[in-house]
């Protein structure tokens, strides 16, 4: 069975091609981790060859978004980042009124609730977190806001005891109570859906922009500068190459980089 569905290479090209089409996600580096992987993935979703899987993949809703799931699997943790974390909380304070931030990806949850405990940490609550991200799986674990193992192991015991409540199993939930409102959706930053979310002061791009091609990347730039309010702030992360834009102008502070809204 396996071996009738592997792709050949011009269905590999095609695969990753309407990835991209989709997501804006380059998987042309991962090419050769991505053969031994999908095989096991396209066995298991009732399709007899991996053509008839290309075809079903481009009008099956359930199979793109469950294509996406697979493709997407990322690892994050409580904390990461900490100087960028606190810097963005930082500036959030500084506008003395409701604050709307955008956390995108979010992942399983974990930098949009860092981003909340450093505010509820600085008596901030007036602030709304929204979490996206285009994977299910995580969005629906960042709802449900249990954690246990490494992803905790920035955390100090202190306020492990304030954000959250540990069951016998040292499954740690999330104390919604304590913290400012945190919501999560599933949502494709290319999708119409993205530019409905609503008006952001600032947007939380961390280790994503690293996956796109350079043309997604531009497309991306202009999606963020449409649902950011004035002088709104972007924030990526570390390893994240930003193209120059119209857009945005790169600012150097003492606590690390930003882009601003122009």
């Amino acid at each position: 069975m396996e071996e009738r569905i592997k792709p050949t290479e011009l269905e590999l090209n095609e695969f990753i091609q309407i990835i991209n089409e989709i997501s804006g996600i380059d998987l042309n580096e991962k090419r050769n981790i991505l053969l031994l992987k999908l095989s096991k993935f396209v066995s298991g979703v009732n399709v007899k060859t991996f053509r008839d899987f290309l075809d079903k993949l481009k009008i099956n809703r359930h199979l793109r978004q469950e294509t996406l799931d697979f493709v997407t699997i990322g690892e994050t943790y409580f904390l990461r980042e900490l100087t960028q974390l606190k810097e963005i909380i930082f500036y959030a304070k500084s506008l003395e009124r409701h604050v709307n931030i955008l956390s995108a990806p979010c992942s399983s949850g974990e930098e949009v609730y860092s981003m909340a405990m450093l505010a509820a940490q600085n008596f901030m609550k007036d602030m709304l977190i929204l979490g996206i991200d285009i994977n299910s799986n995580v969005v629906e674990k960042a709802k449900l806001g249990q954690y246990q193992g490494r992803t905790l192991q920035n955390l100090s015991e202190s306020e492990k005891r304030r954000f959250f409540t540990c069951d016998d199993n040292q499954i740690f939930t999330i104390n919604k109570n304590e913290l400012c409102k945190c919501k999560f959706e599933l949502c494709n930053v290319f999708e119409d859906k993205f530019l409905r979310l609503g008006k952001f002061d600032i947007i939380a791009s961390r280790n994503m922009i690293i996956y796109f091609d350079h043309e997604s990347k531009l497309k991306l730039m202009e999606r963020f500068y449409q649902i950011l309010a004035d002088k709104g702030r972007l924030y990526v992360g570390s390893a994240d190459l930003v193209p120059e834009t119209i857009f945005f102008k790169k600012v150097f502070s003492s606590h690390g980089v930003y882009y601003e809204k122009i």
